[in-house]
């Protein structure tokens, strides 16, 4: 006839000296059962934590009921799988035990997953991460030290959600350089303040930019839009973006129809937040841009218009800009070719080199402003965004007349 200890009651509570047969049973699989109750007397949970089967130990990291010397022991445990499930388990229950937050039970554990942080073990620590970030009473210093662990899939978790970084926090990693990983992880939390938005923007890492930009919970101050909506003319990608963005400022939407082509154009016609004035100045660019073609004389080739509107004072930035936007390149060069008094060739030559340097020094030559240089670089030269030259502070050209004289004369154009 079978014993009791082959055969332990499946479902039902246990008493006591039940469970302790089973967790001395010689049968591995006994022994784990035992391990998993939760209605097993603390100390035999303790006494199976050292058990010398790992599915025993793995049952016990897992049960919610295991005391927190179990814990302590566990956390030291030569298994991996084992600590995993007792970071998973102790994030969980977190929550309530912080209401007692100076209680023994509570302190025990904070500082048995403190341990578990500094675990060797990446799958340790991105467990510990995965399990964490979603509670909103886990230990500050905690979280802190996962945001800063240099493996992504730690890191990253609590960077993207975890509410109890604070900016200070926030703002003390983006200022230690970080991987441009760890920019865009900030960049996507639910709630980004305008500080942390603008000191994102100020790293220069296009990616988290790109992720702010695209996130309506950030608070992206007005100075921090303006240097983006410049720096859009190089980068069209921004551009729908910062044509969707929430409060645009009606200055920055009226800056942005400059430039933008027109699938972006509309969006900011369609836009229901901006003041009469601001509305009225978007659509006059829209007619601009639209009077560029309908201007036109039938059959009048691009070479042709650019020399007619040189002839009439009309060949300015706006020209170009339309036909930026038109991707008329053929009126673009000829059109800078006149306007700095150079031969078309050499025009030809300088954005064919796809030389940021030489672009903004052509631009600069033709009179125009260093936001039209930008676009010059990225649509006319096609110039890769990391490559391009930006302005300085926004609007200011980056070289000195002396420079820019120098480039051009690597090409042949005399003063």
């Amino acid at each position: 006839m079978p014993s009791r200890e082959q055969n332990p009651p499946a479902d039902g509570p246990l008493d006591y000296e039940t469970s302790k047969r089973m967790a001395q049973s010689e049968d591995t699989a006994v022994r784990a059962r035992v391990a998993g109750r939760e209605d097993v007397r603390p100390e035999l949970l303790y006494y199976l934590a050292i058990d010398p089967a790992v599915e025993v130990r793995r049952e016990v990291a897992a049960n919610p009921s295991a005391p927190a010397q179990a814990s302590a022991v566990l956390a030291r445990d030569n298994d991996e799988s084992v600590r995993r499930l007792l970071a998973d388990k102790l994030s969980r229950l977190l929550p309530d035990l912080s209401r007692e937050a100076q209680g023994q039970l509570f302190q025990l554990t904070v500082r048995t997953l403190e341990q578990l942080a500094r675990d060797q073990a990446v799958g340790v620590r991105q467990a510990l991460a995965s399990s964490l970030k979603d509670v909103a009473c886990a230990p500050p210093d905690l979280c802190t030290h996962l945001a800063r662990d240099v493996e992504r899939e730690v890191a990253e978790p609590i960077l993207h959600y975890c509410a109890t970084l604070t900016d200070k926090d926030l703002l003390s990693i983006i200022a230690n350089q970080p991987k441009s990983w760890v920019l865009s992880a900030i960049a996507q939390r639910d709630g980004v303040s305008g500080p942390v938005a603008a000191a994102l923007y100020e790293t220069g890492d296009v990616e988290a930019s790109t992720a702010l930009l695209d996130n309506h919970g950030a608070l992206i101050p007005e100075s921090t839009l303006s240097g983006m909506v410049e720096q859009s003319a190089a980068r069209p990608s921004w551009q729908e973006p910062l044509a969707r963005r929430p409060r645009l400022p009606g200055r920055l939407a009226v800056r942005l129809a400059e430039f933008v082509d027109q699938h972006v154009l509309t969006i900011l016609r369609q836009r229901r937040d901006l003041d009469a004035e601001t509305a009225a100045e978007v659509v006059s660019v829209a007619r601009r841009r639209i009077d560029y073609l309908d201007q036109r004389s039938e059959g009048e080739s691009p070479e042709h218009r650019a020399r007619r509107l040189f002839m009439v004072g009309q060949l300015d930035e706006s020209a170009i800009s339309d036909a930026l936007s038109w991707n008329d390149m053929v009126f673009v060069k000829l059109g800078l070719a006149l306007m700095a008094g150079i031969a078309p060739s050499l025009v030809e030559e300088i954005i064919a080199a796809q030389s940021p340097k030489g672009v903004t020094a052509l631009a600069w030559r033709a009179g125009l402003s260093m936001r039209c240089a930008m676009q010059l670089q990225s649509r006319a030269a096609n110039i890769p965004p990391r490559m391009l030259l930006n302005a300085r502070n926004g609007v200011d050209y980056p070289l000195t007349p002396v420079e820019m004289t120098w480039q051009l004369e690597f090409y042949g154009v005399r003063l």
